[in-house]
């Protein structure tokens, strides 16, 4: 009991208050989240070396931060330690697009070739057929990469369509890229441009890139392989890329979650619904699993309906065990109002999100994005 309270007794909490962060001592009245910050560190401790969590409840966000940007220099972090998004930045480069589109520079159901026409696309018989609604909705019939994303073998690979676009479904971020190509083009900026002009100003997220900067770089993380070593460098994305570039915080990407997500900042009403409405199947025909009667995906985002209710959520993963990685997650819940975002610097990082989700968002609700 000694060893609890000198825990409890030192231990702080971030409490985010309209434009100013409040420090609010355990023994005070946030006893609560100091009880639920301890339960989160024992979770953590034997998943990753860091975990940076922001939790939207009653109006309000939380923070809860945890371990070291690198096991070789223990340096804590903090709620503005960047991490990567991975995946996430699909959600955000997604909203981007959709406002390009209210906007009328962009038309979702016209071909993409007729924009730009793609040279990696150059000997696919169905390189006139796609569309961004299709890219947007993972039926370009694109894999995932065709290499390594961002190597020499990737930028000189052929693309080829494993179906008719608009027919079944593939995860694809080479189709993200290329819809990033085209909105690039029509716009005359790059991807960071449009996203800060659309974006991260408007909402206030000022430390948010999909490029390295000398700025990310005073307070970064760095990857972690699965034994908890670290990959001993800063990885600096010189190119911008939708599908996984993205440089953010927790704190950072609820900002996304609250203006974009729940209140559709910047987005017609028109717009914004058809953001959220489900329209496909996340998995190919004839390989439907369990999960795929409560999941279905939206423009860039999927939506899931579980005991808790309805609720939309992505997640990300860069990196690999070999080469250390990334693991995130945000998940919210519009009719309560209530969201989580969930950073973590290590490539298994992503098994402390459901121990993280049953202490916070409660244990009596499946997490699908969890089922195989």
């Amino acid at each position: 009991m000694k060893k609890i309270f000198i825990a409890l007794s030192c231990l702080f909490v971030l409490v985010s208050a309209g434009k100013k962060e409040i420090i609010i001592s355990a023994k005070a009245q946030k006893i609560d989240s100091a009880i639920t910050y301890l339960k989160l560190v024992e979770i953590a401790k034997t998943k990753t070396p860091a975990i940076q969590i922001a939790y939207l409840n009653n109006g309000k966000v939380e923070h809860y931060n945890y371990g070291v940007k690198s096991t070789t220099t223990a340096e804590p972090i903090d709620s503005k330690t960047i991490f990567q998004a991975a995946s996430l930045s699909k959600v955000v480069a997604t909203y981007a697009f959709l406002i390009l589109a209210d906007k009328g520079l962009l038309d979702l159901d016209k071909p993409l070739w007729k924009y730009y026409e793609y040279d990696r696309l150059k000997n696919d018989p169905n390189k006139e057929l796609m569309t961004g609604r299709h890219v947007l909705t993972h039926q370009t019939g694109l894999v995932n990469w065709e290499a390594a994303a961002g190597s020499t073998a990737w930028k000189n690979s052929e693309l080829k369509t494993r179906f008719t676009p608009g027919t079944d479904f593939t995860y694809s971020g080479e189709a993200y890229y290329y819809l990033q190509l085209v909105a690039e083009k029509i716009t005359g900026k790059t991807l960071d441009q449009i996203c800060t002009e659309y974006i991260f100003k408007p909402f206030g997220m000022k430390k948010s890139h999909y490029t390295f900067t000398n700025e990310i770089g005073k307070n970064i993380t760095l990857a972690h392989r699965d034994d908890l070593t670290t990959s001993g460098r800063v990885q600096k994305f010189t190119e911008g890329n939708d599908a996984y570039t993205l440089y953010t915080t927790a704190d950072e990407y609820m900002k996304f979650v609250i203006e974009g997500v729940l209140n559709g900042k910047g987005l017609s009403k028109k717009m914004y619904q058809e953001f959220l409405t489900p329209t496909v199947t996340t998995a190919l025909k004839g390989k439907e699993k369990e999960k795929d009667k409560y999941v279905k995906g939206c423009l860039g985002i999927r939506i899931q309906e579980n005991e808790a209710g309805t609720a939309y959520w992505h997640t990300g993963s860069n990196g690999s065990a070999k080469s250390g990685g990334f693991r995130c997650v945000f998940l919210v819940y519009p009719k309560s109002k209530k969201a989580i975002t969930i950073f973590t610097n290590s490539s298994k990082g992503n098994t402390a999100f459901v121990p993280v989700l049953n202490q916070i968002m409660g244990k009596d609700q499946t997490y699908w994005f969890y089922k195989n």
